[in-house]
């Protein structure tokens, strides 16, 4: 089977996967109180008053960290594959050097994601990071940097946000695309756009509707005399449009991390085809 028609099934696979997590996160954030609403329509709900998050899903070492941790190990093992091949590797030096400066980069996301193996190790927390007057706190105290400020966490996040969304949509619609060690770089199939318009899907409705406080998550319970009465519409169809009603920066990491998958799958592709010349 093509690599082609792999990414085809694994991308049916990850929409399937990301319709099922929507659903789910709509009955356990507002399932309690559409039970409440329309009763013999919404009969039946795993959500409660509580409302908040599956732990299961979207908390630390869940289901969706889980899978991000092992996607990133795929596109890190691909690439040193990539790298250590023993066939006389026929890109530029650009394209080598991507290559280094990205295995580097995703073994630092993979790395932090498990706080360097605490999450599975179990070790203590160095001194370095439970000092609350240290610059190098950790706000969760583990042993990672991202959670000890945003020059370790949003930077990072931001450049991984507009290379994964927005670097194949700027080349195609630019001058670059003329640069074949450019155009390899960024985009080693074409296919991967695909990605980048789902991961533009959960992020530019968060982008405009909350992050410009078009949505007051204080007004979304209607209250009569201490008795639930509903919803304020439009409150609830903010949080849903924007998707705020889950975790939304896991699955925006989970997208990342499929992205880079990806990306490295085809990059890989591109050499052992032989395809890439100087």
């Amino acid at each position: 089977m093509s690599l082609n028609k792999v990414y085809k099934y694994s991308n049916f696979i990850l929409v399937a996967f990301v319709i099922f997590l929507l659903i789910q996160a709509f009955d356990q954030s507002f399932g309690w109180g559409m039970n409440k609403i329309y009763p013999e329509i919404y009969f039946t709900t795993f959500g409660t008053k509580l409302e908040g998050w599956s732990v299961f899903i979207w908390f630390e070492n869940g289901l969706i960290e889980t899978l991000q941790v092992i996607i990133l190990l795929i596109a890190i093992l691909t690439l040193l594959n990539l790298h250590l091949s023993k066939k006389k590797f026929l890109g530029t030096g650009l394209v080598k050097g991507f290559i280094i400066i990205e295995i580097i980069g995703l073994s630092y996301f993979f790395f932090e994601e498990i706080s360097w193996g605490q999450h599975y190790f179990n070790f203590d927390t160095l001194s370095i990071f439970l000092n609350e007057n240290n610059f190098f706190f950790n706000h969760q105290r583990e042993m990672n940097l991202h959670n000890t400020s945003r020059i370790f966490n949003e930077f990072p996040r931001l450049l991984v946000m507009l290379w994964c969304s927005l670097s194949i949509i700027i080349l195609r619609y630019s001058k670059l695309i003329n640069f074949k060690d450019l155009t390899t770089i960024i985009m080693p199939n074409e296919k991967l756009i695909f990605i980048s318009f789902l991961l533009l899907v959960f992020i530019l409705p968060d982008l405009i509707l909350t992050k410009f406080g078009m949505v007051d998550f204080s007004k979304l319970h209607i209250y009569e005399n201490g008795v639930f009465k509903g919803f304020n519409i439009s409150t609830i169809l903010g949080i849903i449009f924007s998707f705020n009603f889950f975790r939304l920066s896991e699955l925006q990491e989970l997208l990342f991390v499929y992205y880079f998958m990806w990306h490295s799958l085809f990059l890989r592709e591109l050499y052992f085809n032989r395809t890439y010349l100087n």
